[in-house]
C-alpha cells in the first residue's frame, strides 16, 4: 500500500468497540455458554443454535475427531486466551497512536448542515462526476479515510470528479427530518445544482448502504439529468436472510419505537447494538487478532483507523429512525414496493438507466439477498461482487483492486463491462 505517512495528534480517549461493556460481555457469555451445551450438541441431545465461536469451533471438531478426553477443559483453556487476548487487544487500540487527520475537501453545495465535498477540484469541466451518497448511520468519510484508503482519490486518478455528500451531525431543522424530507431537501437540491452548474460532464449518482437505497428514490426522479445509477452493498429485501439474534431484535417493534420517541432519536451506542447482534463474536474475533499483530504494520493502521470510523457515528434523527424499524425492518415496503418517499412510491423498475449494483462477498451489514432483490428488481443492472465485506470492501486492502477498480471501469465503459448475472 502506498500512501503518505499518517499524522499522529493528541485526541480523546478512545471508546470503543461501543458499546463496550456489551462487547465484553458477548465475549464471556458465549464461550461459557457454548461451552456448557457442547456435551449436548455432541450427543445430539438438542440442536441449540450456540456454536462455538471461531477458531474454538473448529478446535472442538478436530479434538472430537481425535477422541481426546479433555477436550471441554482444554476448550476452556482456549476460550479464556481468546477472551483475554481480545481484552489485550482493546488494550492495544486504545493506545494506538494514529489520529486520523481531516482532509480539506472543498464545499461547493450546502443546505443545513449537509455539505458537498469536491473530491477533484482542479478536474476539467468535461470529467465524468461521480456523486456519492453515504450511509445516515456512519460518517461519510470512510469514502475518504486517508491517503491510500481514499475512493475519492482514486476515482480522482482516473480522471472522474467525485463528489461526496457529507451529512454531518443532524442540526436543529434536520432532527425533524424523516427519510423523504433527506431525499426531497438534501439530495435532490444537491444534484440538481450539480446538473445545473456542470452540465458539460455526465452524472453518475452511487449509493453506500441505505445511502443507495435512499439515492433509488432519486434516481427515478432524475433520470434525465443521470447516466447512471450504482447501489453499493444497499439493503432492500428487509427480511432475507438476518440471523436469529437479529431477528429476535428487530421484531421488537414497540420497543424500538419506544426507544426512539424516549430519546428523541437513536443513539449511537445503540445502532451499535443492532450492528453487534448480526454478528455477535466479532468483537472476539477481530480483536483478539489485533492483540498479535504488529502495531507499526499496514494492517493495524488499517485496523485502527476503520475501528476509529465505526465507533464515530452520528444518531439516527427520531423520523428517520421510525421509518427503518418500522416500514424497512418491520414492514419490508421496499421490496414490497410500497414504500412511499415524498408521495411517490419508489420502484426500481422504473429506473431506466444503466445500474450497477455492488454484493460483496461477506456482508454481515447487508446480507446477499438483500442487496441482490434491488438488482431483481432494476431492468438495466450489472452485478459485481467485491471481495471482502461491508467495510473492507469500500476501505481494506482489497478495496483498490476490488470494488474501486470495479467501479471505475464500468462507469469508463458506459456501463455495459458485463452481462447481468443473478
Amino acid at each position: 500500500m502506498t500512501r503518505d505517512a499518517p499524522q499522529m495528534t493528541p485526541a480523546p480517549p478512545r471508546l470503543g468497540p461501543r458499546p463496550l461493556a456489551l462487547h465484553l460481555g458477548l465475549a464471556t457469555t458465549s464461550v461459557a455458554t457454548s461451552l456448557a451445551t457442547l456435551p449436548l450438541r455432541q450427543q445430539g441431545v438438542a440442536d441449540l443454535p450456540l456454536p462455538l465461536p471461531d477458531p474454538l469451533e473448529t478446535s472442538a471438531r478436530q479434538m472430537a475427531e481425535e477422541g481426546r478426553a479433555d477436550i471441554l477443559q482444554a476448550l476452556a483453556d482456549q476460550g479464556s486466551d481468546m477472551v483475554r487476548d481480545m481484552i489485550d487487544g482493546i488494550r492495544r487500540y486504545h493506545n494506538h497512536p494514529y489520529r486520523r487527520q481531516s482532509r480539506d475537501r472543498p464545499v461547493i453545495w450546502q443546505s443545513g448542515t449537509t455539505t458537498l465535498l469536491d473530491g477533484a477540484p482542479d478536474a476539467p469541466g468535461s470529467a465524468p462526476i461521480v456523486f456519492l451518497v453515504p450511509s445516515l448511520v456512519n460518517r461519510a468519510y470512510v469514502l475518504d479515510l486517508m491517503p491510500g484508503r481514499s475512493l475519492l482519490d482514486y476515482l480522482a486518478a482516473r480522471g472522474f470528479r467525485p463528489l461526496l455528500l457529507d451529512w454531518n451531525a443532524p442540526g436543529e431543522e434536520e432532527r425533524n427530518f424523516d427519510m423523504s424530507d433527506y431525499v426531497r431537501a438534501r439530495i435532490l437540491p444537491a444534484v440538481d445544482f450539480v446538473a445545473e452548474n456542470m452540465a458539460d460532464a455526465p452524472l453518475h449518482l452511487a449509493g453506500y448502504c441505505m445511502g443507495g437505497t435512499l439515492a433509488a428514490a432519486v434516481a427515478q426522479r432524475r433520470q434525465t439529468k443521470i447516466r447512471s445509477f450504482i447501489a453499493i452493498a444497499s439493503p432492500w429485501d428487509f427480511h432475507a436472510d438476518f440471523g436469529g439474534e437479529a431477528k429476535t431484535l428487530l421484531s421488537q417493534r414497540q420497543m424500538w419505537d419506544n426507544i426512539i420517541t424516549g430519546f428523541g432519536e437513536l443513539p449511537v451506542d445503540l445502532l451499535q447494538t443492532f450492528f453487534t447482534s448480526l454478528d455477535p463474536n466479532l468483537g472476539l474475533r477481530k480483536f483478539s487478532k489485533f492483540a498479535q499483530m504488529d502495531m507499526d504494520s499496514d494492517r493495524a493502521l488499517e485496523f485502527v483507523a476503520i475501528e476509529d470510523w465505526l465507533n464515530d457515528g452520528y444518531p439516527l434523527v427520531k423520523g428517520v429512525a421510525k421509518e427503518v424499524f418500522d416500514k424497512w425492518y418491520g414492514r419490508n415496503e421496499p421490496n414490497l414496493m410500497r414504500w412511499e418517499v415524498d408521495g411517490q412510491i419508489v420502484r426500481p423498475q422504473d429506473i431506466r438507466v444503466p445500474s450497477l449494483v455492488a454484493v460483496p462477498k461477506s456482508d454481515k451489514i447487508v446480507p446477499r439477498p438483500s442487496a441482490l432483490a434491488l438488482s431483481n428488481a432494476l431492468p438495466e443492472a450489472t452485478v459485481i461482487t467485491p471481495p471482502s465485506g461491508h467495510v473492507g470492501m469500500m476501505a481494506g486492502r482489497q478495496a483498490e483492486t476490488g470494488l474501486w477498480r470495479q467501479l471505475g471501469d464500468w462507469i469508463a465503459s458506459g456501463g455495459k463491462f458485463a452481462d447481468k448475472p443473478k
